[in-house]
């Protein structure tokens, strides 16, 4: 009869050691909850970090200069720029400031890719992306005359403040004589 009695004690000790399941699965979504939430701030923080506006960095043609690159709306366009029928580098750096900062428009070498980086999607205008090449960069193409513009290989009768900027469209600025040919088409590097 003690050894039945002792038995009992034991089980019962070691049921009282041993979490209920329903308290098991509570501290299972607590731990689920917590991670969640610190994953939420993160990115957070990540997200208002990659488009935090820089310090003293005017507005041009209402495009901030981010602190990071915005991948909420990106996409590439190719220029080409002919003068006299010559063809004109489109230079790197257009848009970055000092390397602190990047306008939503963009170059990042002398290819011609225009890198329309925004927190938003929107379209984006040749306009645009002159006026910041103008605020932020030498080697404009001649400015006292309007070029022919021409939309993968199509010529178009935008000026070029309403030209839009789509996705691989091969644009080409014609000033004066144009070339033996018009780009229509420009390879992309893969990804872009």
């Amino acid at each position: 009869m003690g050894k039945n009695k002792d038995e009992r004690i034991d089980k019962k000790q070691t049921n009282e050691k041993r979490p209920s399941k329903a308290k098991n699965k509570i501290i299972i979504i607590a731990i689920i909850a917590a991670i969640v939430a610190t994953l939420a701030v993160v990115s957070n923080k990540l997200d208002s970090a990659s488009t935090t506006r820089a310090d003293n960095v005017p507005l041009i043609d209402a495009i901030e200069c981010d602190i990071g690159e915005s991948l909420v709306f990106h996409i590439h366009a190719h220029l080409d720029i002919f003068v006299n029928g010559n063809l004109i580098k489109v230079p790197a750096f257009i848009g970055i400031n000092d390397n602190t900062c990047l306008y939503w428009l963009h170059t990042h070498l002398p290819d011609g890719i225009i890198h329309i980086e925004s927190p938003q999607e929107k379209v984006f205008t040749l306009g645009q992306f002159f006026d910041i090449w103008k605020s932020t960069s030498t080697g404009m193409p001649p400015t006292d005359s309007a070029p022919i513009i021409y939309v993968n290989g199509q010529a178009v009768t935008t000026s070029l403040k309403d030209t839009p900027l789509h996705a691989h469209d091969e644009i080409a600025l014609v000033y004066g004589n144009p070339p033996t040919k018009i780009p229509a088409f420009y390879q992309f590097p893969e990804g872009e």
